[in-house]
């Protein structure tokens, strides 16, 4: 379970993912955090959640994720000590109603979120994922 996973929109979004169990038959697990500012670089709101790896915690299969919406130029920082993924890796997913963008990526430094146009003038929403 994660200590928090604070939801606080304002001038600083902030929000927090700690574990305070070691679950059995996990992935990567760190005894100190892993941590990285989510930067939203996009003209407009962009809403997703951040996951570990899945495992398994009384015979139930079981993930940590924490929900997240910025605007334009707000910041959060997340922090974990897994189960990670392969590379100590966690899952971001950008989403409305449905998943639009999903990417495995660390939790170091900066990840920014970004919105471009493809050649018919759809607006596509991304994360540069490490």
């Amino acid at each position: 379970m994660f200590t928090c996973a604070t939801y606080l929109r304002s001038a600083v979004l902030l929000a927090c993912l700690c574990l305070i169990t070691t679950p059995t038959h996990a992935g990567e697990v760190t005894p100190f955090k892993e941590c990285a500012t989510l930067r939203n670089a996009a003209p407009q709101i962009i809403m997703g959640v951040i996951r570990t790896a899945p495992f398994k915690f009384k015979g139930k299969i079981e993930r940590h994720e924490a929900n997240f919406s910025l605007n334009e130029g707000e910041s959060v920082e997340i922090c974990s000590t897994g189960p990670f993924y392969e590379g100590y890796k966690v899952d971001l997913t950008i989403r409305t109603l449905i998943p639009l963008f999903s990417c495995k990526t660390r939790l170091s430094g900066e990840i920014v979120l970004r919105r471009k146009e493809d050649e018919n003038g759809n607006k596509l929403l991304y994360a540069d994922c490490k």
